[in-house]
């Protein structure tokens, strides 16, 4: 191989180099994404609705929703756990989890699996 061709390998070589090392220090490349895992749900009932919707077999035959279902074979607490705004757990809950909550009415979910009721 001839001198000016080493040359011009080793130049393009560094000319690489430099340029895979700029765009990797003005790139998000590499770096783990900054999540805030304690941020409070912007708007939790309609996110709990659409997870539902995807996951209904705890609401067939519901009579009552209270963010706690109640129905033909009685009473199930669910525990839903939110990660960085977002669902990331819906699970049966404990009597330590849930022991003394303050349930408030959830009317909505209750209408959105509701069959309807045939009155005018």
């Amino acid at each position: 191989m001839k001198p000016q061709q080493k040359t011009a390998r080793a130049l393009l070589a560094c000319y690489l180099a430099a340029l895979l090392a700029t765009s990797a220090g003005c790139s998000q490349f590499g770096k783990p994404e900054q999540v805030e895992p304690n941020i409070y749900p912007a708007n939790y009932k309609a996110d709990l609705l659409a997870y539902l919707r995807k996951n209904p077999d705890d609401l067939v035959n519901a009579s009552a929703t209270y963010m706690r279902i109640d129905g033909q074979n009685g009473r199930k607490e669910k525990f839903v756990v939110f990660f960085s705004g977002l669902i990331n757990q819906f699970v049966d809950a404990t009597t330590e989890q849930c022991g003394a909550a303050a349930y408030q009415p959830f009317p909505e979910l209750l209408a959105a699996f509701s069959p309807p009721s045939g009155k005018k």
